[in-house]
């Protein structure tokens, strides 16, 4: 301590309140100095310092001047410097979990120095907390008055793509484009060793997993959005959720059918490289497939002159992801050259070999047909490059996620991989054990999971920033710019109050530094998780509860927070132990606009990093039509999305897709305006299209899929016109009854976006008492493991396709056009189609979290439409799992009672009319076909109808088909042109094809 400075502890509060009783009796802390700061004692200043700052401080939270200050934020010390005169107010580590903006420091300083004694007058204030003024606490995004520096590269990373798609029809050049990001979503199935036995690492609770629940964000999401705005994501933990795997390498074993073929010119054919490669183990127990094997090596020229070709027995058609592998070759390409043959067509792509060697690099996902078809199932590796004279390598290919091949306790987990912990996967992909995924040496692989998590980030990086056992350790020379540890693990509440987000970094390293290896303040991984934390909270207050609780910003030594050399964060999203956040938590719509609010974050930081503007790719586009014009065109146009919390994000272009029959989609191409004419289409075609929006942030997500085809006869049956009506996704049903908690599956599963991941089984306890005891008995939210191995399919959005099919081999053409896109519509539809088909799926009313009620299965509007397509002597057909009930049920109103009955031909029955799907027909309306069947089970084909609709006809209606469990009716009709038939199951969950093609044309023709 020097002559002219004192400190005080706030700790020391008794003798401070003591000092400042006895200043006040002799007038020394009145409202005016009676003496100078320079007749006081340093004790008695220091003593009126403290009582003052904590007394605003308390004025602070009072009026919430500095946003979410929490009640524990104190005065820990102060120091007074007389000769400066200078207060150095060191606040606890309470102050620096506020999000602080200058606007808020400024308001608390402005408070201090108004509730200082006036002895403090000419004084001024330094405020600290965690060794750092408060200023270096706001964010370089939210500051007005100059960045600060330590918190920016110490030189700028080079953006160099890992890989690049050398087809893709708009700019690759993105507003993320060459930037690096790694994300892993938290835990896994894992072994543990007490047990001797595989489990997740967190309890089974509210239908779900916190295993995998996040990758339910990251893998549909916020994956492709990074992806889409040009990043390269890199992942620990398998991202493909199909479970069949096929991989090819040289004298690969195991898939009959596949194989590896060379062609090339000898001064230039490959040869064998001087490191080990990937060799194929179907079970590995400590070892590394990387060191087993061999890989190839050949010289790059202008020209092709050998080619290396990987060309697989595909054992089921469906999406596969496709990884390739190369060797560690110092003198290697930037260039080289691979080309995917696919059902959609060919994609060609150029690889970065300079990085990510000898391991698994994600190429895409691409659809695939059963067996051997070179044609439409290979990966091709060219010399041919624009960097001649480099080293080129060819190791393994390989397609799908596949089943967990690493050995435990003498056992693999019997799960597909994508459900297993990172610690296995980054031993199936070649990262060196001791160094990033076993620091216990097999004695926890739970330690090990969330340790390696982290490090794999650094060896991925490489020295000078490598894992922290040897940072000077090469890595694999990938410049990740930062990393996201995504969570959802942050406590639990009987009330229904939201427990909320919460963001965890780390200000000092595994050393106690407080800088990365490049000299960059270890705070910049603080200015990445304020402003991913204030984007998501804003959001989702905006769009779903304003009272959205935002919670602290941690300074803590987590693993996946401390032991990144790059800026890194752990995200706690909200509570999957809590109720209230699971409410939200469960909905895919909340799913999509955090990834979105996640996604946001990063290119806001990045852009503050790196100095460019941050433009934010554009939402999916709507309104989606395809129509037949002539001579055998297709017409497809759709309409923008407005994002009304960003306006950067409008389209400046639109890219579509394509794909025909059964194929897969093609490479697509760029529009500038929202529309699109194909021409050329077949006839007994089926052509489907999906449309992105693209601007300078990158391309957004895609659409739904309309199709059309035209008839093969030259002179058709007539035109149908298919609705595309089934838009809704949503969590399942809730009960919230005195004591009990949670969600009724057995009242309505929900629908999921695509495929659900994270659902696990049905929740069997609701007593918000039922105590936790352990993760086999977790107590309130404990749900069955019934369905953890296998997606939940839900809404996949091209039913059109299905419908189409059917109709055209009934020998009628069709158009399709979007339910949004029909309501606005005021064309004479009558006079062109004879029929409407309405699919509605699983349509009904929702009331999601935070929204007012949507997805209405027949709108008013729909309903102007319906009636005027059937006044002007069109028929309409409808199918629908909810038609009735949300039509004409108890909660109906009068109006769609009156719709039902005198427009449909319908009145309500009951709902959940049966649990199979068992259907026969009456009076020989199908023929000779009297039964039919309609999917109840959970399948990868098509969702499951678990509650269809009884609904009896009208007056001049008739029924056409009864469930076969009870009679009731399940198809109820009007003949003829200007008639109805309605459906209270949905037409496309009819598993066999031949029977839906007869059940169309039996249809048609009895509306004809």
């Amino acid at each position: 301590m020097t002559p002219h400075s004192s400190i005080i502890q706030s700790h020391d509060r008794n003798l401070s309140a003591l000092l400042v009783a006895v200043m006040i009796a002799s007038g020394c802390a009145s409202s005016g100095p009676i003496v100078s700061a320079d007749e006081l004692t340093d004790q008695a200043l220091s003593t009126l310092a403290v009582a003052d700052i904590q007394d605003s401080i308390d004025r602070c939270r009072l009026s919430e001047c500095a946003g979410d200050m929490d009640s524990a934020s104190a005065v820990d010390t102060v120091r007074i410097d007389r000769a400066g005169r200078m207060l150095d107010v060191v606040l606890n580590d309470a102050f620096a979990q506020v999000a602080w903006r200058e606007e808020s420091l400024a308001s608390i300083t402005r408070e201090f120095e108004t509730n200082m004694n006036p002895v403090f007058s000419d004084w001024d204030l330094n405020l600290t907390s965690l060794g750092v003024t408060l200023e270096r606490l706001i964010p370089n995004l939210y500051r007005n008055d100059g960045q600060d520096g330590s918190k920016l590269p110490r030189s700028l990373l080079s953006a160099n793509r890992l890989t690049t798609d050398l087809d893709r029809p708009w700019r690759t050049d993105a507003m993320l484009s060459g930037r690096h990001i790694a994300i892993w979503p938290s835990h896994g199935w894992y072994y543990e060793y007490q047990l001797d036995r595989w489990e997740w690492q967190r309890p089974r609770l509210f239908q779900t997993v916190e295993d995998l629940l996040p990758m339910s964000i990251i893998v549909p999401y916020l994956a492709p959005m990074l992806e889409g705005a040009g990043a390269f994501v890199h992942m620990p933990r398998e991202r493909d959720t199909q479970s069949a795997e096929v991989i090819v390498d040289l004298g690969e074993e195991g898939s009959p059918g596949s194989r590896y073929m060379e062609i090339g010119e000898t001064d230039v054919a490959f040869r064998m490289g001087d490191s080990p490669g990937f060799a194929h183990r179907p079970e590995l127990f400590n070892e590394n497939p990387f060191k087993l094997g061999s890989y190839r090596v050949s010289r790059t020229v202008e020209v092709a002159s050998a080619t290396a070709s990987w060309i697989p027995d595909i054992p089921t058609s469906g999406n596969y992801a496709v990884y390739i592998a190369y060797g560690a070759e110092d003198n290697a390409t930037k260039d080289a050259r691979y080309t995917v043959y696919h059902s959609g067509g060919i994609t060609h792509f150029s690889v970065d070999q300079r990085m990510k060697s000898a391991t698994w690099v994600y190429l895409g996902t691409f659809s695939f047909d059963e067996g051997v078809n070179p044609d439409m199932a290979r990966v091709e590796l060219s010399n041919s490059s624009s960097d001649p004279g480099k080293a080129i390598s060819a190791d393994a290919v390989r397609f799908g996620g596949g089943m967990g091949s690493i050995s435990r306790g003498g056992q693999t987990s019997g799960r597909p991989r994508f459900t297993e912990g990172a610690r296995y996967y980054m031993q199936f992909a070649g990262i060196p054990d001791t160094l990033v995924y076993n620091v216990t040496e097999s004695e926890s692989d739970y330690i090990d999971d969330y340790r390696g998590r982290a490090e794999w980030v650094n060896y991925l990086r490489g020295a000078p920033f490598g894992p922290n056992k040897d940072r000077s350790n090469r890595g694999l020379g990938v410049p990740i710019d930062l990393s996201l540890a995504f969570h959802t693990d942050a406590g639990v509440t009987k009330s229904d109050a939201l427990i909320g987000t919460l963001m965890i970094y780390s200000s000092t390293g595994t050393e106690d530094e407080r800088e990365f290896p490049d000299g960059m303040s270890r705070f910049a991984s603080r200015d990445l998780g304020d402003i991913m934390q204030t984007t998501i909270v804003e959001d989702l207050r905006s769009k779903y509860d304003s009272t959205w609780t935002r919670r602290a910003i941690w300074d803590r030594d987590y693993s996946e927070a401390v032991r990144p050399n790059v800026p890194g964060i752990l995200l706690e999203l909200l509570s999957h132990q809590n109720f209230a956040d699971m409410r939200f938590g469960l909905d895919p719509r909340f799913r999509f606009d955090v990834a979105r609010s996640v996604y946001k974050g990063m290119l806001r930081f990045l852009a503050g990093q790196y100095g460019f503007e941050p433009v934010v790719q554009p939402l999916p586009v709507s309104h989606m039509e395809a129509v037949l014009e002539s001579e055998g065109a297709i017409r497809v146009s759709w309409q923008p999305t407005v994002d009304p919390l960003e306006s950067s994000a409008m389209p400046a272009g639109y890219v579509v897709y394509m794909r025909s029959g059964n194929s897969g989609y093609n490479n697509g191409r760029y529009v500038s305006d929202p529309t699109f004419e194909y021409r050329g289409a077949e006839k007994g075609v089926v052509y489907g299209f999906r449309v992105t929006a693209v601007n300078e942030g990158g391309e957004s997500m895609s659409s739904e899929e309309v199709s059309a085809g035209r008839a093969m006869a030259e002179e058709t049956q007539g035109e149908v016109l298919i609705v595309a009506a089934f838009d809704r996704i949503s969590a399942p049903a809730h009960v919230e009854y005195g004591p009990f908690r949670g969600f009724t599956g057995f009242l309505d599963e929900g629908v999921a976006d695509g495929y659900d991941m994270s659902y696990v089984g049905d929740q069997y306890d609701f007593d918000v008492d039922s105590p936790w005891l352990d993760d086999d008995s977790p107590g309130h939210g404990a749900s069955y493991s019934t369905f953890e191995t296998q997606l939940l399919t839900g809404n996949t959005f091209d039913y059109p396709a299905i419908h189409g099919a059917a109709i055209l081999a009934a020998g009628y053409s069709f158009s399709t056009i979007s339910d949004e896109a029909l309501s606005g519509h005021d064309l004479g539809l009558a006079d062109r189609f004879i029929v409407m088909d309405v699919i509605l799926g699983e349509e009904k009313t929702t009331v999601g979290p935070g929204r007012l009620q949507d997805f209405e299965a027949v709108p008013v509007a729909m309903r102007e439409r319906l009636s005027r397509f059937i006044d002007g002597g069109g028929s309409v057909m409808i199918s629908g799992a909810h038609i009735a009930t949300d039509l004409a049920g108890p909660a109906s109103d009068e109006e769609g009672r009156s719709f039902a009955r005198d427009v449909l031909g319908f009145s309500w029955r009951t709902d959940h009319a049966v649990e199979n799907g068992q259907v026969f027909s009456l009076n020989s309306f199908l023929g000779e076909l009297q039964e039919i069947e309609f999917n109840t089970v959970p399948t990868a084909w098509i969702y499951r109808v678990e509650s269809p609709d009884a609904l009896e006809p009208a007056e001049d209606a008739e029924t056409l088909m009864r469930y076969a469990d009870n009679n009731m009716s399940a198809v109820v009709g009007r003949k003829g042109r200007g008639g109805s038939l309605v459906m209270g199951f949905p037409f496309e969950t009819i598993g066999d094809v031949r029977v839906r093609e007869l059940v169309m044309q039996t249809i048609l023709e009895f509306l004809k």
